[in-house]
């Protein structure tokens, strides 16, 4: 009875898969898509507001999942909790303390159903994924099951559509039944959360890939795009004002330097070279964030490392920061 009512509430949701989400669906290895969801699976993914499970939910459609809620709902009345619980909702009751949701989460992977866990955490106002709690670890490492990243960009609305990336499955170091050390869930979380985020990354890379973006000898405005030739390729940076321009890496090459965002002048950043300043279509401006959220942007990420010349060196970081992708 309770998978019949769950369906009813799904085939009810359908409308705005159609008309709100319009979900195109990623996969980082495209000849291991069908492999995602079998089996014992936990999926994680980034959370901004309450259509994240729902977008997740309907483009598995065929897949009968659980979700772990907390704390909001046990204040509720009786009828939300009911509710909650026909949608697949897994209650985490006495703020944790009360381990038997553990249980309940063993008796759903044994089934097969995936169950979805948000790490972040109620819905963080950060530019990017925030700190991941390590409890999905734990669970995990308790169930035996693989986890599942699927990132979210939440571009939900009437005249938008909604981009997921779906990673590659992650299988932990140890049995089914393992309780691991506080640290080593720490390790396990820290090194998961960062593959988590080259995802995020790579996704934002595919979107930014379809603007097409050219660059003039013009004076550059706060919160432009400007770059200066390198040795084998072009150096990218924001700028802000004539003594901070905010660049991951550097216009020179400073040996035993770290590859991070960092903040220099204008005549540090351009060094011998005049910069180019962006220039996009008419039409693609509007996807540019204002001066004001991208200052904030890139000085959210001053001190960020994380290099990666595949999808997240210079060009990608000024591509985020600036548009909204």
């Amino acid at each position: 009875m309770n998978t019949l009512l769950y369906y009813f509430g799904l085939i009810s949701l359908l409308p705005l898969q159609v008309f709100y989400f319009k979900t195109k669906t990623f996969y980082e290895d495209e000849t291991r898509r069908s492999e995602r969801l079998k089996g014992p699976v936990i999926i994680i993914s980034n959370h901004r507001s309450y259509f994240d499970g729902m977008a997740i939910v309907l483009t598995f459609f065929t897949k009968r999942f659980h979700f772990l809620a907390t704390d909001f709902y046990q204040d509720r009345r009786k009828l939300l909790k009911l509710a909650v619980r026909l949608a697949g909702g897994i209650l985490i009751e006495d703020g944790g303390r009360n381990l038997s949701y553990v249980e309940a989460c063993k008796r759903v992977v044994a089934k097969g159903r995936p169950l979805m866990i948000f790490p972040e955490g109620g819905y963080p106002s950060t530019f990017e994924p925030a700190a991941f709690s390590a409890g999905y670890v734990m669970l995990a490492a308790r169930t035996g099951a693989r986890i599942v990243p699927v990132v979210n960009d939440f571009n939900y609305g009437l005249f938008r559509r909604l981009h997921l990336l779906v990673g590659n499955s992650i299988e932990l170091p140890c049995s089914a039944g393992t309780e691991l050390e506080r640290e080593k869930l720490a390790e396990i979380n820290d090194d998961i959360s960062q593959r988590f985020l080259m995802l995020y990354y790579q996704l934002k890379r595919r979107k930014a890939a379809r603007f097409s973006a050219r660059y003039e000898l013009v004076a550059p405005k706060r919160g432009d795009v400007i770059r200066v030739p390198g040795p084998a390729y072009h150096h990218y940076g924001v700028y802000l004002s004539p003594g901070e321009v905010i660049q991951f890496g550097h216009a020179l090459n400073r040996p035993g330097e770290d590859v991070v965002v960092n903040a220099v002048t204008m005549k540090e950043f351009c060094g011998t070279h005049i910069p180019e300043v962006r220039t996009l279509k008419r039409r693609e401006r509007r996807s540019v964030r204002d001066a004001d959220e991208i200052e904030a942007y890139a000085r959210s990420c001053l001190g960020q490392g994380g290099y990666s010349i595949s999808n997240n060196n210079c060009r990608d970081f000024v591509d985020r920061v600036t548009l909204k992708i």
